[in-house]
């Protein structure tokens, strides 16, 4: 067996290991490092070899701990006078200029964040929480600082909340790979062009899946012009459950004692999916169903609405939405003609999916994810730190 020797904990280049301090309780090291001679100094910004010396600094580095000594390197380094670029540090290997963490360090720091909270990891490693978060949010620049849309033909955007009193953020999803692209401030048109922007090639966008709001309909409309819009059949069906929670308050407000106590407490019943229906809450839907003849079209009509979406060719989609909303129509109830309004506006997109079966399911999951870091960090002020947050979160 080899003999031990300490200074292999520090095997970096150009540099001699001069001295090592340790305090009396051994909780600080102290590590003296210098230039060493032998080399040329090496420009930091053109890593070009230069012998013109400009003068003579000290810096206090952050190295990793060992066992339970914090290590601190004291570095003597040099500028250099370089005939490219002026007066500039030299460069080391193991420390980027002007830092005052070791490169090893800063990564551990990098790889820990994506574990702990930036408190924890603060408090484990004797740092503020400025530093912590200073280092993983250069560390996260680096890693995705650009984005890869290679390949990129079909996106899902959606957008989510991020603070109270409506402050939204826009998600933009790579619906193939489930990578999200980019993070933008707001849930307006000009959110979605600041990312449209960025693309080498709109064109080359196929399909976007998303809900129907109108200023991302109209970003899309208006930067790409051969993408087709698929509305999300979660959101048309979730739009569907408010319109029969308004009818069944409606008719429980008009309702006797009797009907009263049966509509009450009925929201989710009337919400779910007959074959999700528990067999004691069967005879209760039944008898809603035979008692209020409102509550029953609607009902009735949620369940054959469904039946769009198993339609794969446009024609046949088409044909059984407008017999739909005539069904809406003739059933005279005000909030079902509006929803088939509304239906007959956006059924272009919703057809569409005859030929992009795509949907937001994939980022109703990472906007679950991204509620997880929001918790975890009990919010984030720094947007563009979010961002990244939420960037690694779904490219790991």
């Amino acid at each position: 067996m080899s003999k031990c020797n300490i200074r292999n904990y520090w095997p970096f280049s150009q540099v001699k290991l001069k001295e090592i301090k340790v305090t009396k309780d051994g909780k600080v090291t102290l590590v003296k490092l210098e230039p060493n001679k032998c080399f040329l100094p090496v420009c930091s910004q053109c890593k070009q070899k230069v012998k013109a010396i400009h003068s003579y600094h000290t810096r206090l580095i952050h190295d990793l701990t060992m066992a339970d000594s914090i290590v601190f390197l004291e570095l003597r380094y040099r500028k250099v006078r370089c005939p490219n670029c002026g007066i500039h540090v030299e460069y080391h290997d193991f420390v980027e200029p002007y830092s005052h963490f070791t490169k090893r360090f800063t990564r551990y720091i990098f790889e820990l964040c994506n574990l702990m909270t930036l408190t924890d990891l603060a408090k484990h490693l004797h740092l503020s929480w400025d530093q912590v978060k200073r280092i993983d949010k250069l560390e996260l620049k680096k890693l995705h600082k650009n984005p890869n849309y290679k390949g990129l033909r079909v996106l899902c955007v959606d957008e989510i909340s991020h603070r109270k009193h409506h402050n939204y953020l826009t998600i933009i999803a790579n619906y193939l790979t489930g990578e999200v692209l980019d993070v933008v401030k707001n849930r307006d048109c000009e959110a979605l062009i600041k990312f449209l922007n960025k693309l080498p090639d709109k064109n080359r966008i196929e399909a976007v899946a998303m809900d129907m709001w109108d200023p991302y309909i109209k970003a899309i409309k208006e930067q790409c012009h051969k993408t087709q819009i698929v509305f999300d059949k979660f959101h048309v069906i979730s739009a569907y459950g408010k319109i029969i929670d308004k009818i069944r308050n409606r008719e429980y407000l008009n309702a006797n004692s009797k009907s009263k106590k049966l509509i009450k407490g009925s929201r989710y019943l009337l919400l779910k999916n007959p074959e999700n229906l528990k067999p004691k809450e069967r005879p209760r839907i039944k008898q809603i169903i035979n008692m209020n003849k409102n509550i029953a079209i609607t009902y009735l009509l949620k369940d054959y609405l469904k039946r769009l979406w198993k339609y794969k060719y446009k024609k046949c989609a088409r044909k059984f939405l407008y017999y739909w909303c005539v069904l809406a129509f003739e059933s005279g109830i005000t909030e079902l003609i509006k929803f088939a309004k509304m239906l007959l506006k956006y059924s272009y997109g919703i057809i569409n999916h005859c030929t992009f079966a795509i949907h937001n399911s994939k980022l109703e999951g990472i906007n679950n994810k991204i509620k997880v870091i929001k918790r975890k960090a009990y919010g984030y002020h720094d947007i563009e730190y979010f961002k990244y947050k939420i960037i690694q979160s779904t490219c790991n």
